[in-house]
C-alpha cells in the first residue's frame, strides 16, 4: 500500500467517524479497507466478493460524507475514489469494536432473589397463541389514528374477499 498518509492507523477512526454520522454508510465501510491515500485522493477498495455493494456506496452523499470524515480528521480537501481490489492478508480488522456498556453504579443494581426453578420454568413457556379478533369496520374506519393515516397517505380502505 504506497501512502502518503497511514491509512491502516487512519481506517478505524474514519469508519468510527463515519459511524457516528450514518450507521447505513458504516455498514459497507466494515467491508471496505483502505487502498492508499496518495496526494490526497482516499482510494477505498472492495473485495471482489463484495463488489456489488460498491454501487450502493460509490455516489456523491458518500464521498461527501467521508471527505467531511477526512477533513474532521486533519484532511482537509481529500477527495474520494472507490475502485474493486482485493483485501490485503495483513489488513485488521476495519473498526474498533464497540466498547461495552459501563456497569451501573452499585446503588443501582437491583437486589431481586433469583427465581426458583418452577418460576423460570413457568417464564419460559411458550406464551398462548393470540386469538382472532372481529373487528368492527364502522369502529375501524371512524378510527382517528385511522382517518389521520388515510389522510396523509391518500389512502381508501377497500375489502378484500378472498
Amino acid at each position: 500500500m504506497a501512502s502518503d498518509v497511514d491509512v491502516q492507523g487512519l481506517w478505524p477512526n474514519l469508519v468510527d467517524a463515519i459511524g457516528r454520522a450514518s450507521p447505513f454508510a458504516r455498514s459497507y465501510s466494515l467491508e471496505a479497507h483502505p487502498v492508499s491515500f496518495v496526494k490526497n485522493v482516499l482510494t477505498i477498495g472492495f473485495d471482489p466478493e463484495f463488489a456489488d455493494h460498491i454501487g450502493m456506496v460509490d455516489n456523491v452523499k458518500n464521498h461527501s460524507l467521508i471527505a467531511t470524515k477526512l477533513a474532521e480528521l486533519g484532511h482537509p480537501g481529500a477527495q474520494v475514489k472507490i475502485i474493486k481490489a482485493e483485501r490485503p492478508d495483513n489488513f485488521a480488522a476495519s473498526a474498533p469494536a464497540p466498547s461495552a456498556p459501563a456497569a451501573p453504579p452499585p446503588a443501582l443494581v437491583a437486589t431481586k432473589p433469583a427465581p426458583l426453578a418452577a418460576e423460570r420454568a413457568a417464564s419460559a413457556a411458550a406464551p398462548p397463541a393470540p386469538r382472532a379478533v372481529q373487528l368492527d369496520p364502522g369502529e375501524f374506519k371512524n378510527d382517528p389514528l385511522i382517518k389521520k393515516a388515510l389522510e396523509v397517505f391518500k389512502g381508501t380502505i377497500v375489502e378484500v374477499r378472498a
